[in-house]
């Protein structure tokens, strides 16, 4: 069966900057622009990483500490640890240390709405990571005053590209988080429905426990034995996707496999043919945007939009060493 190709709108593509995709992400702007620091602000940004041992998170960290330096700013860092609880305790603790902003990734919005409320009345404006999806000019949740989004949307449909170009017509499984995080959740229902669209078929979905390796084997084992006729795999991450490959080969199947996000373990599957490819989520300036939008916000200049959603790059064997790296970027922030 030929590869079925995705829709294309001309002006949409051009808006998004990635060929054939016509979704709304890609008529919303990709930065804050060029923010420079203004005399006089006090700035002591707090962050709140969703997951510091994640090596993606610990980049968009990278990011975010970096330009709030090149800004002048302070900026204290905690660990979330994919905890509701812990998430509201970090916010409670940031607000009693007199933050000028709080920068963070909401894993239940639902529990976070009283302090963001408390925040809210201090005065404290909070720019949140993947608050929202879809759509970038829909309203987010109560109490966020500015987004950066990771384009969830765009990633789901490179994925999809990727895979109906490496085997069309796959029957593929996914392979989503254990964890309930809104974003990682519409992530997996926009990989099946640009799979759909593509002509593949979506044979099941298992979630990874643990946000690993190990969990992402655990997940591929359980398709591979619910699924034999499955030949393909679309991870939430590049540890799932990989965890897919061994779990397959320690039955002597072969899979066609695509990760996310681009870290060192997925860069290197891709070039060693593990994975057919990966989606690199640009996370250095995903941390990059979160600051500027908290500066703005801090020094009551006007933002240029509600919402950024910084593009990810569709990572293959052809590319995978041409394009920066993360540590690259870091150094570009001045």
């Amino acid at each position: 069966m030929a590869a079925v190709a995705l829709a294309v709108s001309v002006g949409a593509a051009v808006a998004a900057g990635i060929p054939g995709y016509t979704g709304k992400e890609g008529a919303a702007p990709s930065t804050f622009g060029n923010v420079k620091a203004k005399a006089g602000v006090r700035c002591k940004i707090g962050l709140q990483n969703p997951l510091a041992a994640n090596e993606s998170l610990q980049y968009m960290q990278k990011g975010a500490v970096a330009q709030a330096k090149a800004l002048g700013c302070k900026i204290i860092t905690l660990d979330d640890a994919l905890s509701v609880d812990k998430q509201v305790s970090n916010m409670q603790q940031l607000l009693a240390q007199k933050v000028n902003a709080i920068i963070f990734y909401p894993l239940d919005p639902k529990a976070v709405n009283p302090v963001l409320a408390q925040a809210k009345k201090q005065g404290v404006p909070v720019v949140a990571e993947d608050a929202g999806f879809g759509n970038p000019a829909a309203k987010g949740i109560p109490g966020v005053s500015a987004g950066v989004w990771q384009a969830r949307d765009i990633q789901a449909f490179l994925q999809v590209k990727a895979l109906a170009k490496a085997k069309p017509g796959a029957k593929v499984g996914l392979i989503g988080i254990g964890a309930p995080v809104p974003a990682l959740k519409y992530l997996t229902s926009r990989q099946a429905f640009y799979a759909k669209k593509a002509g593949l078929t979506v044979v099941g979905v298992q979630d990874n426990a643990t946000d690993d390796v190990t969990g992402g084997q655990k997940a591929g084992n359980a398709l591979v034995q619910r699924f034999p006729a499955m030949n393909a795999v679309i991870g939430y991450n590049d540890p799932s996707a990989i965890g897919a490959v061994i779990a397959a080969r320690s039955v002597g199947r072969k899979l066609t496999v695509v990760g996310l996000n681009g870290t060192s373990d997925g860069l290197a599957a891709v070039r060693d043919g593990r994975l057919a490819a990966t989606v690199r989520s640009e996370s250095v300036s995903i941390g990059r945007e979160l600051v500027r939008g908290a500066y703005l916000l801090t020094s009551k200049q006007k933002l240029p939009a509600a919402v950024v959603v910084v593009r990810p790059n569709l990572v293959t064997k052809a590319n995978v060493d041409k394009l920066p790296s993360w540590d690259a970027q870091l150094k570009t922030i001045k």
